[in-house]
């Protein structure tokens, strides 16, 4: 007998077979069973890690807009989360300011029901101008004096928008377990010597190196719970003892007015935009955890370049080249009669010690005498001297007083060992790893 006898027939095809002619000699040759192998299914893309906050705008799985050209978004900040600005205008008797909302995507009420009706406030040298008040600046606190209007403390904060079907974000198990947490954005707020508030984000994706924030507990002490942010700064959260009857955190009066904000990728556009921004190695920020399951992970941003201070440091003698240094290397450090001049002044913020310090390069003869009449009617008022067009980015013309060691990390902000001038161009390749 010729032809198929099926084996195994229910899992396995029968092939078709061409009819018999009567020749058994000459019959058409029978196929094999040849077993189909199923396809493998398509493996996901390598995941390049988590993430803390990212853009909504990108699909799951993905944590970094990616093209050809490079090209990156401008995102408003309410793409990566649910945020608000916060801030305070008085302290008590230990030095505590108490936040109230100012701005955000996030009310008042939503945040209140977000800390269970508790309220938060931070700790440390936190204030913001008081002398030009008629107050005194020291370490600690400005209490009398303080201009209206004034914030002495101001942070913002973020709560990403992580969502069950897209497992790129950090759980909070994984966020208790780090010292460090890798964010898609970094947000930066001042109060401007208007009175006003600025905040942007920056896009972290293009540069390793920014992408990295500390993961700090909030520990308890006494009622409250506080997160240790370094240099004697910290954000106290106080639950509430009885949620439904608190003001929790409360709306500021007379808040300033906050433009939308945006997140901006590291590029020459962004730096003409934000004019004088500062980059993420000097935001004073970390994502913060509570040891409370019903409080999920914030990320926090601090204003600390409004630190009040005191002078030191005793710079450095310099020959007949100072500002021609401020566009390579470690930038051109503070003379040391500047130095001596400032050396144990007080200030109450960074941009009133920069005012101090420019003024006095116009007041030094041997200083002044090297720039030409436009920079010296400039140092006269305060305002730092116009650098070459070569090394100008955008709005960015003047040159620009930056800190080795970064404020975020511990650097000492009035310092003036800790501070070099440099050339717009030369401080932002510097911060970007490109000096």
């Amino acid at each position: 007998m010729s032809g198929y006898v099926a084996n195994d027939r229910g899992r396995r095809p029968v092939p078709e077979s061409k009819p018999y002619n009567g020749d058994f000699d000459k019959q058409p040759p029978r196929p094999l069973i040849v077993e189909t192998q199923k396809e493998a299914p398509a493996e996901k893309p390598p995941r390049m890690g988590c993430v803390f906050a990212k853009s909504c705008n990108l699909p799951n799985g993905v944590i970094d807009y990616s093209s050809p050209s490079g090209f990156v978004p401008v995102d408003s900040l309410s793409q990566y989360g649910d945020w608000a600005i916060l801030g305070g205008r008085d302290s008590d008797s230990s030095g505590t300011v108490g936040l109230g909302w100012i701005a955000g995507a996030a009310r008042a009420s939503t945040l209140t029901s977000y800390f269970g009706g508790g309220s938060l406030s931070l700790t440390g040298a936190l204030a913001t101008p008081g002398a030009a008040a008629g107050g005194s600046a020291t370490a600690g606190f400005v209490t009398t004096g303080v201009a209206a209007g004034t914030l002495m403390g101001l942070v913002a904060l973020l709560i990403p928008r992580a969502t069950a079907d897209d497992d790129v974000f950090y759980t909070d198990e994984q966020i208790r377990t780090m010292s460090a947490g890798r964010t898609r954005v970094r947000i930066n707020v001042k109060q401007l010597p208007d009175g006003s508030v600025s905040a942007y984000g920056m896009y972290t994706g293009k540069n390793p190196a920014w992408e990295m924030v500390p993961v700090i507990q909030a520990k308890p002490r006494g009622e409250s719970y506080v997160a240790d942010l370094g240099n004697g700064l910290g954000l106290i959260w106080t639950p509430a003892a009885d949620p439904a009857g608190t003001l929790g955190i409360p709306a500021l009066e007379s808040a300033p007015q906050v433009p939308t904000v945006w997140v901006h990728p590291p590029s020459e556009k962004a730096d003409g935009i934000l004019g004088y921004p500062e980059l993420p190695p000097e935001f004073k920020d970390a994502i913060i955890w509570f040891p409370v399951a019903d409080v999920k992970p914030i990320y926090i941003v601090l204003s600390v370049r409004n630190d009040p201070g005191v002078v030191t440091g005793i710079g450095e003698t310099i020959g007949d080249k100072w500002l021609e240094n401020a566009g390579v290397g470690r930038g051109a450090p503070v003379p040391s009669q500047i130095a001596e001049v400032l050396r144990g002044k007080s200030f109450s913020s960074f941009d009133q010690f920069r005012r101090a310090f420019w003024l006095a390069v116009s007041q030094d003869a041997d200083l002044s005498g090297r720039f030409n009449g436009g920079n010296k009617a400039r140092m006269a008022q305060g305002l730092a001297p116009r650098a070459r067009f070569a090394e100008t980015i955008g709005e960015r013309r003047s040159f620009e007083l930056h800190h080795e060691t970064p404020v975020a990390q511990q650097g000492e902000i009035y310092n003036v060992d800790n501070i070099r001038a440099m050339t717009p161009k030369h401080h932002i390749d510097t911060h970007r790893g490109n000096k």
